[in-house]
């Protein structure tokens, strides 16, 4: 009779339990205020959903895949079953491509309609919310695949894309439940991702004694922030302007 051996999740994995938990709370939580966030504008339309397209039931559908992918991993980490994380985890090689293509033509869509009922300008300004994600998301992802067999770095690469998704949640969940302007709501979200972001970086580097990860995505989020800022300037309207040949 063959006789499985579970060992504890830290003599086979070099992440902590407490890490481990935090990104599992930090999934529910996000995956929370999706829902809220979503509800007035998409998720109280179910089932007939009249008036959407087929590219917004398509990206609702990878983020939701994602955000679920993102909770499962850690419980199965947890949990012990490393075969069934790693299946997983060879899923996400069709998943990511797929959360990367719907978010290319969910941005797509918003700039086309944008472009059509306030003009060149405003569209181009609206890219330096939408396009930085596509470009974060798929980094932090191949960052994560590159580092699979270094599980430290491969567990913060991967939680890390979560951070692409709060933007999105939260921001409609102010503007329907607060009453924010959008300019204004995803200001809120551009200063506390970063805020987020940096104390989890610093207390990670404390922990470990070395510059964290997260640094990494520190500076996406600053980044993401300051292009939000200068969206109606020349600096990227001209950028943004290139960049909207791929749409």
């Amino acid at each position: 009779m063959k006789i499985e051996s579970r060992q504890p999740v830290e003599s086979i994995q070099p992440v902590s339990r407490t890490f481990i938990t935090i990104s599992v709370i930090g999934s529910v939580l996000l995956i929370a205020v999706v829902e809220i966030g979503f509800y007035k504008t998409y998720l109280q339309f179910f089932p007939r959903f009249e008036g959407f397209r087929f590219v917004q039931h398509f990206h609702g559908a990878m983020m939701m895949g994602w955000l679920v992918m993102l909770l499962v991993q850690p419980i199965l980490i947890r949990a012990g079953h490393f075969e069934v994380h790693r299946f997983v985890g060879r899923a996400s090689y069709v998943v990511a491509p797929l959360v990367l293509l719907s978010m290319y033509l969910i941005s797509q869509f918003r700039y086309l309609g944008i472009l059509e009922k306030s003009g060149p300008s405003a569209a181009i300004a609206h890219l330096a919310l939408n396009f930085p994600n596509i470009l974060f998301f798929a980094i932090l992802y191949i960052l994560a695949i590159l580092y699979r067999h270094r599980t430290e770095l491969h567990m913060r690469y991967m939680c890390s894309t979560a951070f692409v998704l709060v933007g999105p949640g939260l921001a409609r969940a102010l503007i329907g439940y607060e009453g924010f302007s959008l300019p204004d709501a995803v200001m809120v979200v551009r200063i506390l991702t970063p805020v987020i972001t940096g104390v989890l970086t610093v207390a990670d580097s404390v922990r470990a004694r070395r510059v964290s990860p997260f640094a990494l995505v520190f500076g996406f989020m600053v980044l993401h922030t300051i292009l939000w800022t200068v969206r109606d300037t020349p600096f990227w309207q001209v950028i943004g302007g290139l960049i909207a040949h791929l749409f």
